[in-house]
């Protein structure tokens, strides 16, 4: 067996964040969906590059008794980053996996937000996201001054703006809660899409992004816990590569 049973990440997350990143770019823009597996995992993982977003990779990964935070355990793991053509438009992080570990049992990590390709804040996008996800918070009775438990800088070599989510719960089959975030955060990002992409570049963002990608592309080779977790397992680097890193680096 190479599947998880868990219920999280949803089944259909690949669905609808294939619709997504349609409704961007255009259905054109989205690649052939791509499926590999060996005997203890299964990968599904698709690609979108058009005028929007020069990047848009989701991959849903499936890993029974592998290797998982040093501990034998298995996770179902659903990651999708989006990287703008505008250096001036911020990007996309989607995190969420359900891990189960035979030193920590079972837990959810659940991480949204953005991150400012040219490293400059843009505080009216922040709002968009913040304001957004609160409320799903509120109607939970979650404590939304506590919703982001990483380590200051960690997530992506601290590019994010930390303005989002990045969270640990336990989910149950009548919870919506993580349903709730995540469609909170998909609408404000396509309400910072507009009010960011037809903003004009200088050439100093172009630099800036350039670096920021570089950075990144170190990041998530050396330091991503997630992708250390999937090379242990036997996943290809490739299979990462295709969905996860950055679009070619330009100098």
């Amino acid at each position: 067996m190479n599947k998880t049973e868990f219920l999280y990440p949803r089944n259909s997350y690949p669905d609808l964040f294939t619709d997504f990143y349609a409704d961007i770019n255009g259905g054109a823009a989205a690649e052939t969906p791509c499926e590999t597996q060996a005997d203890n995992w299964w990968c599904r993982s698709q690609t979108s590059r058009g005028a929007v977003l020069d990047k848009a990779g989701y991959a849903m990964l499936h890993i029974v008794d592998g290797k998982i935070y040093n501990s034998p355990g298995s996770i179902k793991l659903f990651e999708t980053l989006a990287y703008p053509v505008n250096p001036r438009v911020p990007g996309l992080i989607f995190l969420m996996n359900l891990n189960q570990t035979e030193a920590a049992g079972k837990s959810v990590v659940f991480c949204i937000d953005i991150f400012f390709q040219n490293n400059k804040l843009n505080s009216a996008a922040t709002e968009i996201l913040t304001t957004a996800l609160k409320p799903v918070y509120e109607r939970h009775d979650q404590d939304f001054s506590e919703r982001y438990k990483a380590e200051p800088g960690r997530i992506l070599a601290g590019l994010v703006s930390e303005c989002g989510v990045m969270d640990f719960f336990t989910a149950t089959d009548s919870d919506s809660f993580p349903d709730e975030l995540l469609h909170a955060g998909l609408s404000a990002y396509r309400d910072i899409l507009t009010l960011t992409n037809d903003d004009v570049p200088t050439d100093e963002d172009h630099v800036a992004m350039n670096q920021h990608r570089q950075r990144l592309l170190e990041w998530l080779t050396v330091d991503d816990i997630g992708i250390q977790f999937a090379t242990a397992s036997g996943v290809p680097m490739s299979v990462i590569e295709a969905y996860g890193y950055p679009p070619v680096v330009r100098y």
